[in-house]
């Protein structure tokens, strides 16, 4: 039996680039929700520091969340990262316990 996954990332975005981030995050979102194995994919602004944003994301297996890395999508948005985060995304990969 298959084991549904929980993805979570921090994404912090460079001062002033809130915006451009938002719109990359957009079109990676519309695009993903459209895979296969997607159950949840949503973005959520943080209320302490408004230039960091939230993933949270299901999915139906380890197996279709791996693939989602290789997606044109995804793989097109985290090269336009590289000029709007400040620093590397904090991804954290996990397993419903409770």
């Amino acid at each position: 039996m298959s084991e549904k996954i929980y993805t979570v990332a921090v994404l912090k975005a460079q001062t002033g680039k809130f915006d451009e981030l938002v719109k990359v995050l957009e079109e990676l979102a519309q695009q993903t929700r459209q895979e296969s194995g997607a159950l949840q994919y949503g973005f959520y602004r943080d209320q302490k520091d408004p230039n960091t944003i939230l993933s949270f994301e299901e999915w139906q297996d380890a197996d279709v969340e791996s693939a989602h890395w290789k997606t044109p999508h995804l793989t097109s948005a985290i090269a336009k990262f590289r000029d709007i985060l400040d620093g590397e995304p904090v991804v954290y990969k996990s397993h419903q316990i409770i």
